[in-house]
Parts: C-alpha cells; sequence; structure tokens
C-alpha cells in the first residue's frame, strides 16, 4: 500500500472522528524547512495572540466581530507573506498539493464576495510559550463568515522547526460540544479539568511532517523549553463543495 493510500484510509478515520489526527511525514525536505526559517527569523513584521510570542499571518479567530478589518488585514498579510516564499518553494502550495493528494478535491483560499481569507499563519513559539486547552469550531465560533457553512472542517499544520525540548501537541479524545461552554475560559481556551479522565497523545514537531487534525477535539501545546523556537505554519480547511476544499486562517 502506497502512503498515499494508507493516508486515504487514515483520512476517512478523522472525518468520522474514530481518531484526532494522523501524521504525513516529510512533506518538505529539512533543507527546505531551514530556508524558510531563515526568511522567516528576518522578518520584523510579527504580531502576537494567546501562547504566541510572534506570528506573521492574519487569524480569523481574532476577528471574529471586525469582519472588514479580517478582510483588510489579510490582504496586507498574504501579500506579505506571498513574498516572504517568492524566493522559496511555497509551502502553503505543497500543504495544498498533498491534501489535494489525500482527497481527490481541489483546494483554495476561501474568499467572500471577491475578498481572499487569509492564506495561512506562521507560528513562532519562543521558549516558555504555550498554548491552552482550546478547540477550534468555525461553524460554531464565526455565523458571520460564510467558512462557517462549510463541512468538516480540519486543521493542517506543518512543523519547520523543532526546538531543543517541550512544544508537543497533545491531543485528548473528548470532543467538544456545546454543554461544555459553561466551563469556557474568558480570555481564551477551556479550564483543563473538562479533559479528565480522557485519554490523551502527543505529537512531537518533527521538521518537514505535517500534522492534519480534528481540531473539535480539544488540544493544547506544551511550554517550548530554550532558545531554539518551535516554528509552524497553519490553515484550517473544510469541504466547500462536493469537488472543492476551501482553505483559511
Amino acid at each position: 500500500m502506497s502512503l498515499i493510500q494508507y493516508v486515504n484510509s487514515e483520512f476517512e478515520d478523522l472525518l468520522c472522528e474514530k481518531t484526532s489526527s494522523l501524521i504525513i511525514p516529510n512533506v518538505l525536505p529539512e533543507s527546505e524547512c531551514v530556508a524558510i526559517c531563515k526568511k522567516i527569523f528576518s522578518n520584523c513584521k510579527t504580531s502576537s495572540s494567546p501562547g504566541v510570542t510572534s506570528k506573521i499571518g492574519t487569524s480569523l479567530s481574532s476577528y471574529i466581530y471586525e469582519k472588514s478589518q479580517y478582510f483588510s488585514n489579510s490582504e496586507m498579510t498574504n501579500l506579505l507573506i506571498q513574498n516572504l516564499f517568492s524566493e522559496l518553494s511555497s509551502p502553503i502550495k505543497k500543504m495544498h498539493d498533498v491534501i489535494s493528494k489525500i482527497t481527490g478535491k481541489q483546494i483554495l483560499t476561501a474568499s467572500e464576495k471577491g475578498m481572499s481569507y487569509s492564506d495561512c499563519v506562521i507560528r513562532i513559539h519562543k521558549d516558555g510559550d504555550s498554548v491552552h486547552l482550546h478547540r477550534d469550531n468555525s461553524n460554531f465560533e464565526m455565523p458571520n463568515y460564510d467558512v462557517s457553512q462549510c463541512k468538516n472542517q480540519l486543521s493542517a499544520i506543518l512543523y519547520l522547526q523543532t526546538p531543543h525540548s517541550g512544544g508537543d501537541l497533545t491531543l485528548f479524545d473528548k470532543k467538544w460540544c456545546k454543554d461544555d461552554e459553561y466551563m469556557r475560559d474568558p480570555e481564551f481556551g477551556y479550564q483543563s479539568n473538562i479533559v479528565d479522565g480522557a485519554t490523551k497523545s502527543s505529537i512531537s514537531p518533527v521538521v518537514g511532517n505535517m500534522v492534519i487534525l480534528n481540531p473539535n477535539f480539544y488540544h493544547k501545546i506544551e511550554s517550548v523549553q530554550g532558545t531554539k523556537h518551535r516554528v509552524s505554519i497553519g490553515f484550517f480547511f473544510a469541504e466547500h463543495s462536493s469537488n472543492n476544499l476551501c482553505a483559511w486562517a
């Protein structure tokens, strides 16, 4: 069985929520990841978000009630990221190509009334950074955006640099439901005891590997330790139609 055939089977389990994630190894060679990171570190136009000291790109979750601002910022950061990759093989295109092979569907960045969604977010987790327990669900959170109508939302993350230690993605075998909202943290995420008793697994941020995650399962990122940063690039994607997928960040 080829890697793609194997992943196809695993992908179906992911859609059916039998599993929370799958790992696709060696999506990008380490040499390309190193070259991309050099470009990223030379770029000073970063912002911050919960658990992330530095990021490049626009996150929809930061603009739930500011639609025009989201699309305006997405236009600017998409150009910034395209320029960042102008002399390199685009990791976004590579990720799209792999997802298309697995699903048999074309994937493009989503658009709405002629405005493009954010292509991706590059996250740079530094020493001491972590991301609290959370889940991602645009169907519930983003009703004012067209992507909220898409089915089977998944998340794709490509690891570009591994930290000295820490930074693992911890996944819990517990899916979010509306009844969980009373345990929501006002700042970000959910109270940690919401996953008490749930089995968990960990995925190390191995350079060049891509993880496809069903983000409706609770997950978090463990604290990064050391001077070598954890660097990843990611976006969400979902079924736009029977033959097409749309992506956004």
